[in-house]
């Protein structure tokens, strides 16, 4: 069954009528984020004479400003970056992770007693030891130009003058009991009777203004051991459970280079995020699983086309066995073995991709047999999201050919609605597996100074001369492999803009046995034909929060997610 080009072109209208349309920006030097005063607090650094590296710094400074509720100095990252000098991929580590002292599972306390859900999946219990900030100081030592305090001016001027709230924000905070769920944040955020402020109110953040005016004087260590490591764990007492972590957890976090996980795709090599991220695992899978065995562009592109309910079907599996496989294999690789070696195994991911009916959906996805250990033969998904407004992308090619892909998170939206120094801080422990088992543990059970897996992915991608033609990822909770899998797949293969790509219409396997489709869109109109095919569907909004640059010759192409407030800016 094929979709006819008109009843395609009015879904579409359908998404463009709900969002601005994603802004294309053409330049040798870009920047995408997810906030316009974040984009050009990036765009100051570069026009300075700042690296890639120097211009995320200034980006995240003021997304933990202008949208706490996604990602912030108190949560954790990844990083994807190309050294174009040095021709040097590299990728580092900075999620949020476990204190030294935990129980063997977030839902589990400390006597083993079995703990109500709601209340470890906010307050002090969820929270992991932040990353974020010295993962961009580490990658600022080795990538950066411009002075290290020059870097936080941007997000402290607004801080302290003040910036627009937000239309995401804004909608996020405009939910029913948003300000009796978020006593902590009423102050920044809602007038005297508890409603939200409006679009355009102007905000101060002072205590944010002085805590940057402190790493920037002091970097990070120094900021840490100057108190703000006993403020954070002091701060992780409070909620309905207080946390086990110490300042001296605080101290310890450590930022961890990774290899980078690389793959063929059609002509290209895509490169992803390793563990702990699944994200990174399950991209590469879902491509090579879904990799035609045409030898022209043009064929392959009708091969992998998101008009085709057919081809959709064969997606949703591809999503579906990816997802079993890292549920089972993929956690903390500094804790347990991770195979991904072979589980990107061409051989491995052809036998996968013979499981795939084409008339009918597998009854269940379930992983594949590989001879490692210790897990558990089956284990439950860990969290993927409340909310859908989780995670800040930032996505920055600088004059140089530098490139650089950084997701960022403090997990679910406000992660633990809890501040400290005019910041939130993560609930990333709700990623970890839901509860223990008996048994060999699973690959993402909690457990002492681990990190919890992850759906973030940043990607580049190079050309068969080895350059980076791609650059890019995705917000959006557990759907954020979905969201960079078919982005990818309408840029590599339809050969599609980054702004044409991101107006697609979603599709997602990361709820368990439901395939979610993005109502408003062209993909929803697959819900009847994906139901004769055996699948569970729900059509719903995916705010997903997509930042990608495709090279055009020596210029750069770049947009944001018109479903959030993000823009892209270039030089």
């Amino acid at each position: 069954m094929r979709l006819s080009a008109l009843i395609a072109t009015t879904a579409l209208g359908l998404l463009a009528c709900a969002q601005s349309p994603p802004q294309p920006t053409t330049a040798r030097a870009i920047a995408v984020t997810a906030n316009p005063d974040a984009t050009q607090a990036a765009m100051r650094m570069l026009d300075q004479g700042g690296s890639a590296v120097d211009a995320a710094v200034a980006a995240q400074m003021v997304l933990g400003l202008v949208e706490p509720q996604s990602s912030g100095i108190g949560g954790g990252a990844l990083a994807m970056h190309w050294d174009a000098a040095r021709r040097q991929l590299s990728s580092y580590d900075g999620l949020a992770a476990a204190p030294a002292r935990v129980t063997a599972a977030l839902g589990i306390d400390a006597d083993g007693r079995k703990l109500d859900a709601l209340s470890v999946r906010r307050g002090g219990r969820s929270v992991g030891v932040p990353g974020a900030l010295g993962l961009l100081e580490a990658l600022h030592q080795q990538h950066g130009r411009l002075a290290w305090a020059a870097l936080f001016k941007p997000a402290i001027d607004l801080a302290e003058a003040g910036f627009a709230m937000p239309r995401y924000l804004h909608a996020v905070l405009a939910a029913p009991n948003a300000a009796a769920e978020h006593p902590e944040l009423r102050a920044l955020y809602f007038d005297a009777d508890g409603l939200v402020l409006p679009v355009g109110k102007r905000i101060k953040n002072p205590a944010y203004a002085q805590t940057l005016r402190s790493v920037a004087a002091l970097g990070v260590q120094g900021w840490l051991r100057g108190g703000a490591a006993r403020d954070i764990a002091a701060a992780a007492q409070r909620g309905a459970l207080p946390s086990f972590m110490t300042e001296a957890d605080v101290l310890a976090h450590r930022t961890q280079p990774r290899e980078p996980l690389c793959g063929p795709f059609l002509r290209y090599r895509v490169c992803a995020m390793g563990p702990a991220s699944f994200g990174g695992v399950a991209v590469l899978q879902m491509l090579q699983m879904l990799q035609p065995a045409a030898s022209s562009a043009s064929a392959a592109a009708a091969a992998l086309d998101f008009d085709d309910a057919e081809f959709v079907h064969r997606y949703v599996e591809a999503g579906r066995l990816a997802q079993a496989d890292r549920l089972r294999f993929v956690g903390d690789p500094d804790s347990v073995p991770v195979p991904t070696a072979q589980l990107l195994a061409p051989a491995y991911l052809q036998q996968r991709a013979a499981l795939i009916n084409p008339a009918r959906a597998m009854p269940e996805a379930r992983a594949g047999d590989l001879a490692v250990a210790p897990v558990a033969p089956r284990a439950a998904a860990q969290n993927v999201g409340e909310h859908a407004d989780v995670t800040s992308q930032i996505t920055i090619v600088d004059a140089a050919g530098n490139a650089l892909a950084i997701t960022t998170t403090i997990n679910l939206n406000f992660g633990s609605r809890l501040m400290v120094g005019g910041f939130v801080l993560n609930n990333a422990l709700t990623n970890f597996a839901d509860s223990a088992v008996p048994g060999p543990a699973r690959a993402n059970q909690m457990a002492p100074n681990k990190r919890p897996v992850t759906s973030m992915a940043p990607i580049i991608v190079f050309d068969p001369s080895g350059e980076p033609v791609v650059v890019g990822g995705s917000a959006g909770g557990g759907q954020i492999v979905d969201y960079i899998a078919q982005s990818l797949l309408e840029m590599l293969a339809a050969q599609r803009t980054p702004a044409q790509a991101l107006a697609r219409g979603h599709v997602s396997t990361a709820n368990a046995g439901v395939v979610q489709l993005e109502a408003g869109t062209a993909a929803a109109l697959h819900a009847p034909a994906l139901r004769d095919k055996g699948h569970k569907v729900e059509v719903s909004d995916m705010k997903s929060g997509l930042a990608f640059v495709k090279r055009d010759g020596a210029r750069w192409i770049g947009a944001a997610d018109p479903r959030r407030d993000g823009t892209s800016l270039g030089r």
